[in-house]
């Protein structure tokens, strides 16, 4: 006789993979659009916040969706993934800027400014980018296993607050000093790193429900026809 949760497993994967290749799709344009879309800033409580944060603060829960319920190794491709999009954005949108343009074609020099890029910005961004979202795969599966998969807000909470200080501190170490013709002063480095950073824990403090409901969705997902079949 014919196991049923064998005939509702290939209905479950599709399922998952479906959830997965949405999240995919979703983390890999926010990567592909923040270099773009930062040319924006816009102010929150005095402060000049780059518009990426909207698009970057997206990716820290889908990592951590994807790790809770898919494992370590897929979220891990995913990050690798964003950072192939980012680049290839990057690099395609200096192609288009480099085109020659039609004489009727009078926005050249708006298109320069919006998407132009400034390669010490590039290098910072890339690589606070690449160092706090394997950060945070790491660290979201280390406090799985410490917590023995319980705790979810916990876990998301931590991963994704230390996680956001490594960007914060990578980011504005690179562009504003190390590499910086025209270095700011540390203490004004150090101000702003730690406000922008506790705006990045209040965001990560809220998207807690936002990572139980999808958790919740592909894991019912997953329960729910094997659950019939066996009825």
């Amino acid at each position: 006789m014919t196991d049923p949760r064998e005939v509702a497993e290939p209905a479950v994967m599709q399922r998952k993979e479906i959830g997965f290749c949405i999240l995919l799709a979703v983390f890999v344009c926010c990567m592909g659009a923040v270099n773009i879309l930062s040319a924006k800033l816009w102010t929150f409580a005095g402060l000049a916040i780059n518009s990426g944060i909207v698009m970057y603060w997206i990716t820290f829960p889908i990592t951590d969706v994807i790790g809770e319920v898919y494992g370590r190794r897929r979220a891990t491709l995913v990050v690798w993934l964003g950072f192939g999009a980012a680049l290839l954005i990057v690099l395609l949108s200096q192609i288009i800027v480099a085109l020659p343009a039609h004489p009727n074609y009078a926005q050249q020099g708006a298109l320069e400014t919006t998407i132009g890029i400034v390669p010490v910005m590039v290098f910072a961004s890339l690589s606070a980018y690449i160092c706090a979202q394997t950060h945070d795969v790491a660290a979201f599966a280390f406090w799985r296993n410490v917590t023995n998969g319980k705790h979810l807000w916990l876990r998301n909470t931590l991963s994704t607050t230390s996680s956001q200080l490594i960007d914060s501190v990578v980011f504005n170490g690179l562009a504003f000093y190390l590499l910086a013709t025209s270095p700011l002063p540390f203490a004004e480095i150090l101000t702003m790193t730690l406000a922008l950073w506790v705006f990045k824990i209040a965001i990560a403090i809220l998207d807690t429900p936002i990572v139980y409901g999808l958790v919740w969705l592909l894991k019912r997902e997953s329960a729910g026809p094997v659950a019939k079949a066996q009825s």
